[in-house]
């Protein structure tokens, strides 16, 4: 019997000593909310009776409680979030301003940061058409992104306009080539720029499907860009 009692009582203390100390918590942490909870229940009308072997106060405390601690729990998710963020934020800013303070590095870094923020900047809509160009030699392709259309041509007496198409380099197209092409010698093609950039960065890894496309589809489409 002693055996069994001890055995018992090593089995009970822990789950006992459990729950009275989540019970504290949940008091603590409810406690200064409760009555305002009740308060409102009681305004309202909710919980006036009781259920099975519990009174009516002992429902609303109980229900109280249960309320008062998810709006707790989600309070202090949304703190976390709102600390974490302001955290991320300044060490952000702590480094940009760094960089900035270092003599050659703060260049590269600023010329880097601008040209990926207008690369990858949506708002921006800088590459209004995936094509393929003659690049750098005719009989090889590359993957290029109109940026303006009509440029006038210079110096040959013909009126029709060129296209500016920047080629970007792989695996780093932030870097690349401004240049200006005939119409005629582009392939233009059914592609997202976002897809255009993962097959770059990826050396060419990530297939993407290279769909032609007629020139005035893709007019259309470099049309809706710029509204």
């Amino acid at each position: 019997m002693k055996k069994y009692f001890i055995t018992g009582l090593v089995t009970l203390l822990p789950l006992a000593l459990t729950f009275v100390i989540v019970m504290f918590l949940v008091n603590f942490l409810t406690q200064p909310f409760v009555d305002l909870v009740k308060g409102i229940f009681d305004q309202y009308g909710l919980m006036q009776k009781g259920f099975l072997f519990f009174s009516a106060a002992q429902i609303q405390r109980i229900v109280s409680q249960f309320f008062i601690l998810v709006f707790l729990f989600f309070l202090t998710v949304g703190l976390g979030v709102v600390a974490r963020w302001f955290f991320v934020h300044y060490l952000i800013r702590v480094g940009d301003y760094l960089f900035h303070q270092i003599p050659i590095v703060r260049s590269i870094y600023k010329t880097s940061k601008d040209v990926i923020q207008t690369i990858f900047e949506s708002k921006t809509k800088s590459f209004k058409q995936v094509v393929l160009v003659p690049f750098p030699k005719k009989g090889t392709q590359a993957i290029g992104l109109v940026t303006r259309e009509r440029i006038p041509r210079v110096g040959n007496g013909e009126r029709k306009d060129l296209i500016a198409v920047f080629v970007p380099t792989t695996p780093n197209p932030t870097s690349g080539f401004l240049m200006m092409f005939d119409p005629k010698d582009l392939v233009f093609l059914d592609m997202p720029v976002e897809e255009a950039f993962k097959y770059i960065i990826s050396c060419g890894v990530i297939q993407t499907p290279f769909n032609e496309i007629s020139p005035d589809i893709a007019h259309e489409h470099m049309k809706e860009t710029e509204k």
